[in-house]
């Protein structure tokens, strides 16, 4: 792809110049202030997997001032330990997403969030569709480098159709989808003295999805004795799905700006669905019920490498690519942004 190709470039071009930069900056970043509250940035993501690309704008307001001179650039705002409020908006070409979340950090290291996000989606047959997820999260942090958060996140999103048709006769159609998610996730930063440091994380997550979806005929049709027959067909399919998850990734951070790592999740699916179908006319009645159940597993590992340019005070470039294997498929993606703090 050729925006694939150019965001390689452009990645490829900010570490080649990685030595110059950070040279040149030394002397003045570690001398000037460098805290900040705001910070803003827009950028661009490109997966193997999508061809539209994913575009992206975001802004965060840290109530107490983020140092960013004497740690990653990338984990600033993580070991700020700052109350922050955050809004986003991304953009892929049949969708757009809003978000707005925010965290406060009590004095003793506990904190509490939330956010809200609507995700509207452009449909190319049937209505267009927006579904919104809110999230609960709290935690607390052990020391000025380690973390604890349990969060939650839960969606409803329905749908109803309905077509009538003189010939054909009615339809109706109604759907509906109830998604709760659990999740616990500790990062730990470790200094190092000859570099930067490493951060760890764990992840477990635990998924439940409930679906329900009804369907109803009122139809007219011709019989084997050439008769119209009116008729009514009804059919319900019932689908909870269940994933648990866990996951362990580890990011090296050779310097303030660059940083190579790894990742390695398992996800373990268990399903269970019934379908039921009735047809009934003045000739007949017929009904038939199926139930299904089963379970699958998957194994996903990642490497990856970033670099945060920090080229002036208040500006910055990100650049990242990532490959990921999914048991024997693999995927790239690549993201470069613009970052300002002040």
């Amino acid at each position: 792809m050729i925006r694939s190709k150019l965001s390689l470039a452009v990645m490829l071009y900010l570490a080649s110049t990685a030595a110059f930069a950070a040279e040149a900056t030394s002397s003045t970043n570690q001398s000037a202030d460098s805290t900040f509250h705001h910070e803003a940035e827009i950028g661009f993501l490109d997966t193997s997997e999508n061809s539209d690309g994913l575009a992206s704008a975001k802004y965060s307001y840290y109530f107490q001032g983020v140092k960013q001179n004497d740690a990653p650039y990338e984990l600033a705002t993580f070991l700020s330990q700052s109350s922050v409020i955050s809004a986003r908006y991304a953009m892929t070409e049949h969708q757009d997403l809003y978000e707005l979340s925010g965290e406060y950090v009590f004095d003793s290291k506990f904190f509490v969030g939330g956010g809200y996000s609507r995700l509207s989606t452009e449909r190319n047959w049937g209505p267009n569709t927006d579904l919104d997820t809110y999230e609960l999260k709290a935690g607390y942090y052990f020391n000025p480098h380690a973390k604890f958060t349990l969060s939650y996140q839960t969606n409803s999103d329905s749908d109803s159709e309905h077509r009538s048709n003189d010939v054909y006769g009615d339809y109706n159609r109604d759907s509906s989808e109830d998604y709760d998610g659990f999740a616990l996730e500790y990062q730990h930063y470790l200094p190092f003295e000859s570099t930067s440091g490493l951060m760890l994380t764990a992840t477990g997550i635990y998924v439940k999805t409930d679906s329900k979806d009804i369907k109803k005929y009122d139809t007219i049709y011709i019989n084997d004795a050439d008769e119209v027959v009116e008729g009514v067909i009804e059919s319900t399919g019932e689908q909870t799905e269940k994933a648990t998850g866990l996951a362990i990734n580890a990011d090296w951070y050779i310097t303030n700006s660059w940083s190579v790592g790894g990742g390695y999740q398992y996800l373990n699916y268990d399903r269970k669905s019934s379908y039921s179908y009735s047809q009934e006319t003045v000739d007949k009645t017929s009904e038939d019920n199926t139930n299904y159940s089963d379970s699958d597993s998957r194994n996903i590992y990642t490497l990856n490498t970033s670099y945060f340019w920090h080229f002036s005070k208040y500006v910055s470039a990100r650049a990242a690519i990532e490959q990921i294997f999914i048991d024997s498929d693999s995927g790239t993606s690549v993201g470069i942004a613009l970052n300002g703090r002040f």
